[in-house]
């Protein structure tokens, strides 16, 4: 996932830095010209176009279905960075790096982060044997949770998360 600065906050575009080969920048460069796009908009246009026509393993009401990449990220999309995550572990597992699966286990493994009567908000997935997550205590302590996933990344277990204070 991308990552902002911590002091730029939330941003409505994110920056990516690429290295090319030559003769495939001077193609982006006469495609923006022909199209009159910018450089941005063409490399948009093209990642748009090969997201439609790509499949994507998406976990939905128990199977696994062919998805275009595209209408799956329509579904997991959220502006919420913890909402997104949440949405990505139940509908694209596979997909998932190891830093990923790190914070997803030390949630699972963490008592703290499921519904209970007093939830307002749980999640509208289950995890099996254990319940539906609270999804605004996830929201509440998310950057909390990824300083105790990265203060615990050398270790060789799961390090559940409890609340300090």
């Amino acid at each position: 996932m991308a990552k902002n600065k911590p002091s730029q906050g939330a941003r409505k575009t994110e920056t990516l830095t690429l290295r090319l080969d030559p003769k495939v920048k001077m193609m982006i460069e006469l495609i923006s010209r022909i199209r009159r796009q910018s450089i941005t908009g063409v490399v948009e246009a093209a990642i748009e176009e090969i997201a439609f026509d790509l499949d994507a393993p998406f976990y939905f009401d128990g199977e696994t279905e062919k998805w275009s990449l595209s209408s799956a990220v329509s579904e997991v999309w959220s502006t919420d960075e913890s909402e997104r995550f949440i949405n990505m572990c139940f509908h694209l597992p596979s997909l998932l790096t190891y830093e990923e699966q790190r914070i997803w286990e030390t949630i699972k493994a963490s008592p703290f982060f499921f519904a209970t009567e007093e939830s307002t908000v749980a999640t509208l997935f289950t995890v099996e044997g254990k319940g539906r997550l609270d999804r605004v205590t996830i929201r509440r302590w998310w950057s909390d949770l990824l300083g105790h996933v990265d203060e615990f990344r050398d270790s060789r277990t799961i390090v559940p998360f409890e609340p300090k204070g």
